[in-house]
């Protein structure tokens, strides 16, 4: 009996170390996210600005570095404007609850599409149809935390270290195909300051890393910023579609 008892604690103990090595998902850093993502969604409104730095890969020169300057606007559930000035070019999108306006301004061209009543919706749906992307928009998700989890082996407290100056909680992951490092202000906000992925999965491990700096918290933000105005001979085109190639089996 004793014999038995003694090879399953021993099966136990295995079980255990199996599965820590697994998935190794640290409380206190959960902890942290979850007050984070709680302030985010309590938010009324805010404004930020978010300075990145990425990279692209080329075929003959490997990854080179590019960068983006982009001021962004929220007023929940469903009003967003985005400003942005870098690699891309200048462009804003303006999303007024209904409508999505693309606009480049370096080519007075602008393409606008119907959306869902929400930010979230909005960044689902014009990502999956025409491939645009929004910063920091993965932290405004209500399921954020949750989703990081499921998808980390591993999720870490780091401890805590500056960034501008500002006292942050640096909390650090590994998925199946990236590495990534948040930084968290150690304040009564607890706002993202700060965040680095490394795309493992593919060539040469592009990294993108972006900086939040000068957030405004519940700002009144008038109705008409969200609205677009077309400049003067400002043409209207029509935004391309993101192709699907079939996975064959």
């Amino acid at each position: 009996m004793k014999k038995k008892l003694v090879f399953f604690m021993l099966i136990c103990v295995l079980v255990s170390q199996v599965s820590a090595q697994t998935s190794k998902i640290d409380t206190v850093a959960v902890s942290i996210l979850d007050r984070m993502s709680a302030v985010i969604g309590d938010l009324a409104s805010c404004s930020v600005k978010v300075s990145s730095i990425y990279d692209v890969h080329t075929k003959h020169l490997g990854l080179i570095k590019h960068s983006d300057e982009e001021k962004l606007y929220m007023h929940g559930p469903d009003k967003l404007l985005a400003i942005s000035e870098g690699d891309k070019g200048s462009r804003s999108f303006y999303f007024n609850g209904s409508v999505l306006t693309y606009y480049s301004v370096d080519k007075n061209q602008y393409a606008q599409i119907s959306a869902p009543l929400s930010i979230i919706n909005m960044i689902d749906s014009v990502h999956k149809n025409y491939g645009i992307d929004f910063p920091l928009s993965d932290f405004f998700y209500p399921t954020f935390v949750d989703d990081l989890i499921a998808e980390s082996k591993e999720l870490v407290f780091l401890g805590t270290t500056k960034v501008d100056g500002k006292e942050c909680f640096h909390i650090a992951g590994i998925a199946k195909d990236k590495s990534f490092q948040f930084w968290i202000s150690n304040d009564a906000y607890s706002l993202p300051l700060k965040e680095v992925i490394v795309y493992t999965a593919r060539e040469g491990n592009p990294q993108f890393e972006a900086d939040f700096t000068d957030w405004q918290i519940n700002p009144v933000i008038p109705n008409a910023v969200f609205e677009f105005n077309a400049a003067p001979q400002a043409k209207k085109i029509k935004l391309a579609a993101v192709h699907i190639i079939p996975v064959k089996k």
